[in-house]
Formats: structure tokens, C-alpha cells, sequence
């Protein structure tokens, strides 16, 4: 017997890394080209680029806590069904593991909660609109899932019954998919990224 979690968390750890991967259009040069030479000079863009750099690894990093805390619960878990010898140690098991996974995921709202939105891009560049669009649509999204995280950690940890595990992480898994699906829409409306990010429009 398993927990319904064990299966459907999985969906919770695969919706917590979208939102914070960064475009290659972020990773462009911004360079300053004269007659003779070509510098790789500090600018705007690419000051800002390594600001949202920073904000984006720290994001993978409470991602990389997450999961680390997740698969250390289902390791437990696993290893107290195997030592269950009746009913009652294989249920005290899942809802300890019911119990850590919210624990995880309320440290995971709080901690992307806490990064607050990511740091906007300088204007007169090309590549601005784009990014713009792109936090835009990964902030829409965190915004939804997180919230809908934190509602997901409190009903695991209230759980008394498999029913009540089940339709927690229906419900969660229906809010997530939207988002999802919005958050992809909206990427996909953004068109082909601009071929030259990072230098002035002007």
C-alpha cells in the first residue's frame, strides 16, 4: 500500500521547477563595436543579466531543496512499508510521509515567496519586450502554483483518510495544469526571440 502522494507529489516537484529556467535571449552579449575593435564593455543588459542570473539560480536552488526533501520522505516511507508488520505501522507511515511532504512544500512557498519577482530588464535594448514577457508569464504562474502549493501543504497535513489526500492533490494538480497551460500559451505568443539581445535599439 502506498500513500496516493507517493504518485501524484510527482506532479507537485515537475510544476515547482517551471517558471525559472532562463532563455538563451538573457545570455546575449552586449557589445560595443568601433572601427578597429570590438569590446566586451559592461552595460546596462549585461549588468542586469547577471542580476537575473543570481535570482534565477537561487530559485533552482529551493527547487533543488524540494526535491532533495522530497525523495528523502518517500526514501523513509519506502524503507517503513518495508519494516510494516500490520496495517496500522504501514498508516502511520504514510501520514508521517503525508506530514513531510507538506513540511516540504510549505519550506518551498516560503522560500520562492521570500525571492520576490525577478529583476526587470533595462529598456532601449532588444531583447527588453521579450524578457519582459517571459518574467511576465513566469510571474503569472508562480503566482497561481505557489499559492495553490501552500493550500496543498496545509490539506496534506489536515489529511485523515486516502480520500482526503486524493482530492487535495486533484485539486492542486487542476489549478497547477491551468497555470501550466497559460504559462505556455502565453510563451508561445511572445513569437521567435529576438536574434539580437542586448544591443541598443537606438
Amino acid at each position: 500500500m502506498k500513500s496516493i502522494a507517493t504518485k501524484s507529489l510527482a506532479v507537485v516537484a515537475l510544476v515547482a521547477a517551471l517558471g525559472v529556467s532562463i532563455p538563451a535571449v538573457a545570455f546575449a552579449n552586449s557589445t560595443t563595436t568601433s572601427t578597429n575593435t570590438t569590446a566586451n564593455a559592461s552595460t546596462p543588459w549585461t549588468t542586469w543579466r547577471a542580476t537575473w542570473v543570481t535570482y534565477v539560480q537561487g530559485l533552482k536552488s529551493i527547487d533543488t531543496t524540494f526535491h532533495t526533501s522530497l525523495e528523502s520522505a518517500r526514501s523513509t516511507l519506502q524503507a517503513a512499508l518495508a519494516a510494516a508488520t500490520d496495517k496500522a505501522e504501514r498508516q502511520a507511515a504514510i501520514a508521517a510521509f503525508d506530514v513531510s511532504a507538506a513540511t516540504a512544500l510549505n519550506a518551498h512557498v516560503s522560500g520562492i515567496t521570500a525571492a520576490g519577482d525577478p529583476p526587470p530588464p533595462p529598456t532601449g535594448y532588444n531583447g527588453t519586450a521579450y524578457v519582459d514577457g517571459v518574467q511576465a508569464a513566469n510571474v503569472a504562474f508562480r503566482g497561481t502554483v505557489i499559492p495553490a502549493q501552500g493550500t496543498l501543504a496545509t490539506a496534506l497535513a489536515a489529511a485523515t483518510t486516502p480520500q482526503d489526500v486524493h482530492t487535495a492533490l486533484l485539486t492542486y494538480e487542476q489549478v497547477a495544469g491551468t497555470a501550466a497551460a497559460t504559462r505556455a500559451a502565453a510563451l508561445l505568443a511572445l513569437g521567435t526571440p529576438p536574434s539580437n539581445p542586448g544591443q541598443p535599439l537606438s
